[in-house]
């Protein structure tokens, strides 16, 4: 945003316009910076300032802003046309029906990843005291929601990042899960770090996918704000997926479930991987834009 625009959103501000004109101007900026869904994002910045939701938002007409609100409003307004996302800015996040804490420390949890916790809950619902373990956890969004879906099921939820585990159990704790969900700060890939681990009737993980070379491929939210270590990977991007098959032929019951996020254009790779280590009946499941994006196992 130049100089002059910003001076000139700020005059907007000072006039107290009614929703429906400010909405159309911050519109207009964010689609003119190229930002996906720009009016969606203008409700739910607005919603967030004045305190309501995208609904309720055209029932204050003619809102009044503070001097402190309309400061907010200038500062994300000018953050977000440099692509910052907005999760970050406003620190939350909803992920599967629920409120998530993000930050930078964390991805933001994605609606595809409802997928895969949609497919865990209709695995375990039928089973009493299920137990579960997320590999790489981020904000905990998977973790807590199957343990807030599943109320008998006990989770341990790992991640290599303190940072991100400390938001992780903010959440758990904001969610009154956290009596069921056991924190660990491990790296995947160190198997000596299994040992002190049982067996799991679940394996769950979102790990890192994206090849470097397909970095500049991303939307700028993606590659310029969120964690790299979340989302790169190195090779092949196999590297974790062949560490959490090795993870379930130790730590996964015979009959249990394995079930990861994947990148759409190494799902058969992927696939065979699974085939070809100790599961049987391996699905793919597609996301809601048709590609491949998760992988179910069952261990033999």
């Amino acid at each position: 945003m130049s100089f002059e625009e910003n001076k000139n959103f700020q005059a907007l501000l000072q006039a107290d316009p009614p929703v429906s004109h400010l909405i159309r101007a911050i519109t207009k900026s964010f689609l003119g910076a190229g930002i996906p869904s720009p009016q969606t994002e203008a409700e739910w910045l607005l919603a967030s300032i004045l305190q309501t939701n995208r609904s309720g938002l055209y029932q204050q007409a003619e809102p009044r802003f503070s001097s402190a609100q309309r400061q907010m409003l200038v500062e994300y307004h000018t953050h977000r046309l440099q692509r910052e996302p907005l999760q970050y800015l406003l620190g939350t996040c909803a992920f599967f029906g629920y409120e998530f804490q993000v930050s930078p420390a964390v991805l933001i949890p994605r609606p595809e990843t409802e997928l895969l916790v949609e497919k865990v809950i209709a695995l375990l619902q039928s089973k009493k005291k299920a137990t579960i373990i997320d590999l790489g956890t981020g904000s905990g969004c998977i973790a807590i929601s199957l343990a807030r879906e599943l109320p008998t099921a006990q989770v341990v939820a790992t991640d290599i990042s303190n940072a991100a585990l400390e938001i992780a159990k903010h959440n758990a704790t904001v969610h009154e899960v956290a009596d069921r969900i056991r924190f660990l700060q491990a790296d995947m890939c160190n198997a000596s770090l299994w040992r002190e681990l049982p067996q799991f009737d679940c394996v769950v993980s979102n790990p890192p996918y994206v090849l470097q070379e397909e970095r500049a491929e991303l939307q700028p939210e993606v590659r310029d704000y969120e964690p790299a270590a979340a989302l790169y990977v190195e090779g092949d991007g196999l590297q974790f997926y062949q560490t959490i098959t090795k993870f379930c032929e130790q730590h996964l019951k015979c009959g249990g479930y394995v079930a990861c996020e994947m990148a759409s254009q190494r799902s058969a790779a992927i696939a065979q991987l699974f085939h070809t280590s100790s599961f049987t009946s391996v699905e793919i499941i597609r996301d809601y834009s048709g590609f491949d994006r998760h992988v179910i196992g069952q261990k033999i």
